[in-house]
């Protein structure tokens, strides 16, 4: 079935076809539509503290240089030299006063543009072979890259989420600690899953005595409402967005913040509900609160007083992705001191990695001649809203001039 035929078959409310899950031909117009234009997150400008300080961020076979240049600005470039086509960074971070591609040592300049070439004859423009850049925005001290000509805007969902985001100065934060989870499965099972909370009661018991999200909206809406309350006391942003998917505006970057209670008792996403971190920005103290955000329909992160959780959904082929986490706490911070590594990390932690099971078991399951798509019940509205983002933005791809 030809991908418009299984976008038209798809029933609104029901889990997608299994085409979209197993196929590699689906796969690849998830490579050129998804990952090829959507905004990822590359890094944090903590990563690039001084001229020269380089990361690269890998997305299946692309690559991109995000670079400090000589005057303090960041800019991003394909990882490609433009001689042969040569890898030009193999570490994945470094410092360098030019960068000198290690096939035939060809060597730019932090902008870019190509500062010599060993015995090229002068009738070439060198003007015209620097680094190819990469658009890129830096959101609040996150990094984002798009690999596409023209991604989406991004200026919307700025003056959209800036002042969400604004009190928890992400901008002065350092990354604690970061960790990969490979998964098998496809990625897009991955995502769907951290979009509900469905499963959290039978799965997550750690997450479920501290997070309401798992209530029906009866029993969670006077714990939010309390919670309001604290937050306007604390300055923590209560706005609520949602403009992904059918919310949202055609070529304009998708985003949404929300925030919502933890339990009674929880002041933070930790163990025991006690602090594990100094309070960020400008924040004054714990509202018992958590924020959900997102920079396109890719980039989740959540937003306690005292710390913040980012995640990286990278796909691998059909059948594998992993997912990274990214720990940001206060800068200045000191391990040890300030924050415990076990205490700051543990609860999404063992949630992921329970959530690495149930997804493995989930892509089985799909894989199987048995597999039909199943209605989703109202508190999965979130994978019913990155079902119609995800579809849509492919058949805005392929529906292009």
């Amino acid at each position: 079935m030809q991908l418009a035929e299984l976008i038209a078959a798809q029933r609104e409310g029901y889990a997608m076809p299994q085409p979209f899950y197993t196929a590699p031909e689906i796969f690849e117009a998830d490579r050129a539509a998804i990952f090829g234009r959507e905004w990822l997150l590359a890094g944090h400008v903590s990563e690039l503290a001084a001229p020269g300080d380089y990361l690269v961020f890998d997305i299946l076979d692309d690559s991109v240089i995000v670079v400090r240049d000589a005057k303090g600005d960041l800019a991003a470039f394909a990882n490609v030299c433009r001689h042969r086509g040569s890898r030009l960074c193999i570490e994945p971070r470094g410092n360098v006063r030019r960068f000198t591609c290690p096939y035939h040592a060809w060597v730019f300049n932090l902008d870019g543009s190509l500062f010599s070439a060993r015995m090229l004859e002068d009738h070439h423009d060198r003007a015209a072979l620097g680094l190819i850049p990469v658009a890129m925005e830096v959101l609040e001290g996150l990094i984002y890259v798009s690999l596409a000509d023209d991604p989406p805007d991004f200026a919307p969902l700025r003056a959209a989420l800036t002042p969400c985001l604004a009190p928890f100065d992400l901008a002065a934060t350092r990354i604690a600690h970061r960790e990969v989870y490979p998964v098998r499965a496809n990625w897009k099972l991955l995502v769907e899953n951290y979009n509900e909370c469905y499963h959290c009661t039978p799965a997550h018991p750690e997450f479920a005595r501290s997070h309401a999200t798992h209530l029906a909206e009866d029993r969670v809406a006077p714990l939010n409402d309390a919670m309001a309350a604290r937050a306007a006391a604390c300055g923590v942003p209560t706005t609520f967005i949602d403009r992904i998917g059918r919310s949202g505006t055609p070529g304009v970057a998708d985003h949404a913040y929300n925030r919502y209670a933890l339990f009674d008792g929880y002041r933070t996403g930790s163990e025991d509900g006690t602090p594990v971190a100094p309070l960020l920005g400008q924040i004054t103290g714990h509202d018992g609160g958590a924020s959900d955000a997102y920079v396109g329909m890719l980039n989740p992160m959540l937003l306690y007083c005292d710390h913040a959780v980012l995640y990286r959904f990278l796909p691998t082929d059909t059948d594998h992705c992993a997912q990274e986490i990214i720990w940001l706490v206060r800068e200045g911070a000191r391990p040890g001191r300030d924050y415990n590594i076990d205490r700051l990390t543990w609860l999404w932690d063992v949630t992921t990695k329970s959530d690495k099971r149930i997804v493995e078991d989930n892509a089985r399951g799909v894989a199987s001649r048995h597999y039909r798509p199943g209605p989703l019940v109202p508190m999965e509205r979130y994978v019913a809203r990155f079902i119609d983002a995800y579809q849509t933005t492919l058949q805005r791809y392929e529906d292009r001039p």
